[in-house]
């Protein structure tokens, strides 16, 4: 078999042909290859710092937006407050206000109650006068048709 046999001229120009090969790879290729692996290392780096400072920069966001929210949250219990002391001043108002008007009202109803039993007493008076002069007339058997003689029983009824 001829496939193990070593052939000198052959092996001269395979290395005559890998140094040609090797050296246009190092002369073009090679010089562009690392160009743009070093252009690749530094845009990685330049990714992986940037990486960094948006991560910093989300942590400080992060860290605004927690104390936004506690501020929001005093916010809105201090608004809370205000509003609950509000509406218990509002209350306390309108009960004393409310209280007022029933004091009105009862006040009112005094004086027309006071008023009607003037009214009352003044018409029992009335009817005692005219009872008593019923009454005495029987009792008398005089009659006291003039109405001078009603108004002087009138009088007299009334200053009982």
């Amino acid at each position: 078999m001829d496939l193990f046999k070593i052939d000198p001229g052959l092996a001269i120009w395979t290395w005559i042909v890998f140094g040609i090969t090797l050296t246009i790879l190092w002369k073009f290729a090679f010089p562009a290859l690392l160009t743009n692996i070093k252009t690749r290392e530094k845009t990685i780096a330049q990714a992986i710092n940037n990486a960094a400072q948006i991560e910093k920069r989300l942590s400080a966001i992060e860290e605004e937006q927690a104390e936004a929210i506690q501020l929001s949250k005093a916010q809105a219990s201090e608004i809370l407050r205000q509003t609950r002391n509000q509406a218990e001043n509002i209350r306390k108002e309108l009960l004393a206000k409310a209280e007022a008007e029933a004091q009105d009202i009862l006040a009112q109803a005094k004086i027309k109650i006071e008023g009607e039993r003037v009214a009352v007493i003044q018409s029992i008076k009335s009817d005692i006068a005219d009872f008593v002069c019923d009454a005495a007339e029987k009792v008398i058997a005089k009659s006291f048709v003039s109405k001078d003689d009603r108004i002087w029983v009138k009088k007299l009824v009334e200053t009982l």
